[in-house]
């Protein structure tokens, strides 16, 4: 059995892992245990103790996919539809995983294009005046064509934990149109608008082209539509 390295306290999961070492990471007033595997390829949770509730504890069936990757935030009840993007906005999209995930990329599927490149990332959790925002970018792919219908792939090498918040985010330079969840189909969302049964679904903010920034803007405007489908590819 290899040695257990000198545990590591955190934001959040770095994006290359050590092998063989503890995780500590700071949540709320307390942290999450971790500890990555001989290859430092993907971290494991604690447990939960018997009897505790499996919710977010890597105890949930989420079935391996390749040929139909899950998609972030999806609750598998509601058929996709679409959405024409506005071009330079980027859109964060919060979601959890049941399970731990190496991801390899992300994807994006065009269904009017419009000449231009997106943008695909994902963005840890921070906590802005008490509220869960986009943090720091952890991982990202670039260059994505949009001038072309069809599916967009971007690479990246990241490794998701349950039991944390995530935001997926997307910036396009051209208004393509994408395919898109529909409300009803959101499984994480961010509550509902004051005195009104409007789903908040994602959030936004003006960007510039198809640049991603490393740190998330912190003044982001509530969406209440369908939002981006963002493939999360294992």
């Amino acid at each position: 059995m290899a040695a257990i390295r000198f545990a590591k306290v955190v934001a959040s999961l770095p994006v290359t892992l050590e092998p063989d070492t503890l995780y500590l990471v700071r949540v709320g007033a307390g942290f999450d245990l971790f500890v990555s595997d001989a290859t430092g390829a993907i971290a494991y949770p604690v447990n939960p103790p018997e009897g505790a509730s499996l919710d977010n504890a890597g105890a949930i069936a989420w079935p391996k996919r390749s040929a139909t990757p899950r998609i972030v935030g999806d609750s598998g009840g509601t058929a996709l539809t679409t959405l024409a993007l506005t071009a330079a906005r980027q859109y964060f999209v919060p979601f959890t995983v049941p399970r731990p995930v190496a991801l390899t990329g992300l994807r994006i599927s065009v269904t009017n294009g419009r000449s231009g490149t997106a943008s695909v990332g994902l963005y840890g959790n921070t906590q802005v005046n008490g509220e869960d925002a986009p943090g720091t970018l952890l991982a990202s792919a670039t260059g994505l064509n949009t001038a072309a219908t069809g599916d967009k792939t971007g690479a990246l090498s990241l490794a998701l934990a349950p039991g944390q918040i995530y935001w997926a985010s997307l910036i396009s330079s051209a208004a393509a149109t994408l395919r898109a969840l529909a409300v009803g189909s959101r499984a994480t969302s961010l509550g509902r608008t004051v005195n009104s049964t409007t789903v908040i679904s994602y959030l936004y903010a003006a960007g510039s082209g198809s640049t991603l920034p490393a740190s998330a803007p912190t003044t982001l405007t509530s969406g209440t539509g369908v939002c981006p489908a963002i493939y999360l590819m294992e």
